[in-house]
């Protein structure tokens, strides 16, 4: 199955909330890519532009899409950023398939 890099900040809110009542928001974040028909492989908190990092699994990228949707809706993050993941056997094949294409391109010229 596909896999996904999911970045989210929370806003200030939600960290106020979760500062007043400490609570591990795995298992709420499980229950919902679970839901999509996907799979949480993990999932972080760090420093830095965002909060949370979560690894994920689904199907297809419609799936996956509407968890970021459906995370982006709940009003609780001010940043919510899904990135496709290409395995690397994926990248050797595209990095093959792209030396075929070498040449049948043109940039733009002035």
């Amino acid at each position: 199955m596909p896999r996904y890099l999911h970045r989210v900040s929370y806003t200030t809110e939600a960290v106020q909330a979760m500062v007043k009542r400490p609570h591990n928001r795995k298992r709420a974040a499980e229950k919902l890519f679970k839901a999509a028909g996907g799979k949480m492989v993990d999932m972080y908190f760090c420093f830095g532009d965002y909060d949370v990092v979560v690894i994920s699994e689904f199907p297809n990228n419609v799936d996956a899409a509407a968890v970021a949707m459906a995370v982006g809706a709940s009003g609780g993050f001010s940043k919510v950023d899904t990135t496709v993941l290409i395995s690397m056997n994926e990248a050797v094949d595209a990095m093959k398939k792209s030396s075929e294409l070498t040449g049948s391109f043109k940039a733009p010229a002035g």
